[in-house]
């Protein structure tokens, strides 16, 4: 079915794309609204549903606009530019809510007012992909690169380095990938090179003094891990009255503009005796469970975020944390029977495993905070805890990726 005709868009899904219908087909359609008509054409036929991008918007939604960023619609990074922002919000807010009552089977009515930032500018770390001379992003379903002069959700000192970088791409053979953090408290910047081979560590050293700014305090060079780095390999930052060490390798949420707005939301504000934190990071909702808890004992599989976390216990003074690491799964073996009063869960895309959901209910703390970063994960998680006696308290949709399909939330349960 090679479809070159017009379509009714019913609504947006996840990944961004408008959805058809077909013969009993669903169409995916990039670029497309709800509530428009637009002519399609395929680019990919499976068996229960067709892949297709709009050619021509013939009915028109009331919410499209011209997309801000020259690169949109080529550019892989953002799928949702062509929609005016407090209409991604509502959509975002509608996926999440369809998502958590088909796979979880819920039946939740509604969901908690949503957390939201500026639209742009608010990304503090960039993976820029470099092949040649050549700086960018891949286009939407390639590996080609996307060359960019700047990324407009990217924070303004992050594309004002955008020139030294596409100098230092030029000289450095085997470059394949720059990684930039920006730290937007301290003025300055750490960088990870990943390359298909080793570069001379002197010779890297007199680029980086003749082509970066001087707020670029460290350079990590990588082929698989880290081989060598220049200067510091970590900076600080900022959230609420709390000071942050971040190293190279390790994780902290990129939306800048809503780093404390995340954290009191996904705290509650209720006092409790015995926390238990999963996927902990650097410490980043850590200290504020501190501040409502009588002790915390925090676990990650990431080695750097645990030595992170540890020295920054240290300079904020928070003594009532344990940091150690080990794996989610390992944790909830390790505290099986005891009395955990609030279970903080922050995992990757994947979720919770079987196992780890089988130990959550085993151990059966009495309430739940869940952030995820991926709706189908989450939907089936809160689907087995909801099974296993917890009670949903709240969900509340979190757009920490403005412009993207990407959405996160914090699901706040208890058990009955």
């Amino acid at each position: 079915m090679n479809l070159q005709e017009s379509l009714y868009i019913k609504k947006l899904v996840y990944g961004g794309y408008g959805l058809a219908q077909k013969e009993g087909k669903s169409v995916l359609v990039d670029y497309a609204l709800p509530g428009e008509i637009v002519e399609v054409q395929t680019l990919q036929e499976k068996r229960d549903y067709i892949l297709a991008k709009t050619k021509r918007v013939i009915l028109q939604s009331s919410t499209r606009r011209e997309a801000p960023c020259p690169y949109f619609g080529i550019c892989g990074g953002c799928q949702l530019q062509h929609m005016e922002y407090p209409a991604q919000i509502r959509s975002k807010e509608d996926i999440l809510l369809e998502t958590l009552n088909r796979i979880g089977k819920l039946e939740l009515k509604s969901l908690e007012p949503s957390l939201f930032s500026e639209e742009f500018g608010y990304r503090v770390k960039v993976q820029f992909k470099v092949s040649g001379e050549k700086l960018g992003f891949f286009e939407r379903r390639s590996h080609n690169i996307v060359e960019v002069r700047e990324c407009l959700v990217a924070h303004p000192a992050i594309n004002d380095l955008v020139p030294s970088l596409k100098e230092l791409a030029k000289k450095v053979d085997g470059l394949k990938e720059i990684h930039v953090f920006y730290s937007p408290n301290e003025g300055e910047f750490l960088i990870k090179l990943l390359s298909e081979k080793s570069f001379p560590k002197e010779k890297l050293k007199k680029l980086i003094d003749n082509l970066l700014p001087k707020k670029v305090v460290g350079v990590g060079v990588y082929i698989e891990n880290r081989l060598y780095s220049l200067g510091r390999d970590f900076t600080f930052v900022k959230v609420g009255s709390y000071k942050y060490r971040v190293s190279t390798d390790s994780f902290i949420q990129v939306n800048h503009f809503l780093w404390e707005a995340f954290v009191n939301s996904a705290v509650p504000k209720e006092r409790y005796n015995h926390v238990l934190e999963l996927h902990c990071g650097i410490g980043f909702f850590s200290f504020f469970l501190a501040e409502r808890s009588n002790f915390v004992l925090a676990y990650d599989v990431n080695r750097s975020a645990i030595r992170d976390a540890e020295y920054n216990a240290k300079i904020n003074s928070v003594g009532n944390v344990s940091f150690q690491h080990e794996s989610g799964f390992e944790a909830l073996k390790k505290h099986a029977g005891e009395p955990i009063d609030l279970l903080f869960l922050d995992p990757p895309r994947s979720g919770l495993s079987e196992g780890e959901a089988k130990l959550v209910l085993k151990n059966k703390p009495k309430e739940i905070v869940y952030v995820s970063c991926e709706p189908t994960t989450l939907a089936r998680d809160l689907k087995v805890l909801v099974k296993g006696g917890y009670k949903i308290l709240g969900v509340r949709m979190v757009d920490n990726f403005p412009n993207t399909y990407h959405i996160e939330a914090i699901a706040h349960l208890r058990m009955e």
